[in-house]
């Protein structure tokens, strides 16, 4: 899988060319956005809180999940059914991240690659077992650019 950015707002999920998702920006210094998948279903990313600390993320104004960075810097995602996982960095350079499980599992790296000519990140994006969940994936996609916002101090 892939994720390829080609106008600072779009980030386009495909695999072997096949198009999966989009991760669509509001406007350029926003962390409102929306994921759509082939399926046509549509996702609403916000922040929310005092000082927007804590982002939800909803489908027909009903939250799936919230997401917030805890105080060891990795982004906790917490599902309504349950579920959860911990968006974190990795690496020497703490320049991947991955998204694991409640069992400390990997389940998807990212690895982004900065695009100079188009001034923004793509990212490759490998795992072992290939993610049923594409809302994951793009939500660790979400997740990627606003850890290096923060750790940039883009925000």
């Amino acid at each position: 899988m892939k994720v390829e950015c080609n106008d600072q707002k779009t980030f386009r999920l495909t695999e072997q060319a096949h198009l999966l998702g989009e991760l669509t920006y509001k406007n350029f210094f926003s962390y409102k956005a929306e994921i759509t998948l082939t399926n046509s279903e549509r996702y609403e990313i916000k922040p929310v809180g005092f000082f927007g600390t804590s982002i939800t993320v909803t489908k027909n104004e009903t939250e799936i999940t919230d997401l917030k960075m805890n105080w060891k810097g990795q982004i906790v995602m917490t599902f309504q059914d349950g579920q959860e996982f911990v968006f974190k960095a990795k690496g020497v350079f703490r320049n991947k991240y991955v998204i694991e499980n409640k069992e400390e599992e990997e389940l998807i790296l990212f690895d982004p690659k900065f695009n100079w000519g188009q001034f923004n990140y793509d990212y490759e994006i490998s795992y072992d077992k290939k993610p049923q969940d594409i809302l994951l994936v793009l939500l660790g996609v979400y997740a990627s650019n606003y850890y290096i916002a923060v750790v940039s101090g883009a925000i």
